[in-house]
């Protein structure tokens, strides 16, 4: 028997949005989302079957073209594939559960785009290292690599250094799906991870979005 205490697991992050990982399992996915008054999480597909709870608050629910404002006391089910977002145009702070059951794995689709398998990418444009601190820097990237990994949907995370005089390193994140790549980004594990990063370089990060449309690769 296990008791999961959701107040106790709120979690809205510096930028007002956070997600607190209840329970993960090959065909059990739980989160609990924190929105803060304006904040919400951006159009994406889902990548298996969703009913969502609000916990407390309200907020604006889409999927598909249709939006409804939902609050406590209802279940909103979503099918594999929905394109769907959630907002919070209220006043007082949206919680909710996102509820996924992953289909098996004869049954799983793969994200597309067109007729293309799809896969999102993340651009993080990093600030140099503060002098004296690239090795702590390389010791954080590649730690943190092992952290993101067992986050589902994680594919690739490579990271580019200064050629030429220059002195910007970057980040390129791939992942299944820009869903699988939100659940990462505002998890627990990202914060906690740059706020390890922020005293070894110079500056902030610049994060850019990308999702793949066309790639050719020369075979060897």
């Amino acid at each position: 028997m296990e008791s999961i205490d959701l107040k106790s697991r709120e979690i809205f992050g510096d930028e007002g949005r956070g997600i607190a990982v209840l329970v993960d399992e090959p065909l059990l996915k739980i989160r609990q989302i924190g929105l803060e008054p304006g904040r919400n999480v951006p159009t994406h597909v889902a990548d298996a079957p969703v009913t969502l709870q609000v916990i407390r608050g309200k907020g604006i629910f889409s999927a598909d073209g249709q939006s409804l404002e939902m609050g406590p006391g209802k279940l909103l089910r979503l099918p594999q594939g929905a394109h769907m977002g959630i907002a919070n145009t209220a006043t007082e702070p949206l919680v909710f559960l996102v509820i996924k059951t992953p289909l098996t794995a004869e049954t799983a689709r793969e994200a597309t785009v067109g007729e293309t398998a799809g896969r999102f990418i993340n651009f993080t444009d990093f600030a140099p290292p503060k002098p004296g601190r690239l090795e702590a820097f390389l010791e954080w990237f590649r730690h943190s690599n092992e952290i993101f990994a067992n986050h589902p949907g994680f594919l690739s995370r490579t990271l580019l250094g200064p050629i030429e005089g220059g002195s910007r390193y970057a980040t390129l994140v791939e992942h299944e799906s820009k869903e699988t790549f939100m659940d990462m980004h505002l998890s627990d594990d990202r914060e906690a991870l740059f706020q390890e990063v922020e005293p070894l370089i110079l500056g902030p990060s610049k994060p850019l979005f990308y999702e793949l449309l066309l790639s050719y690769r020369k075979e060897r």
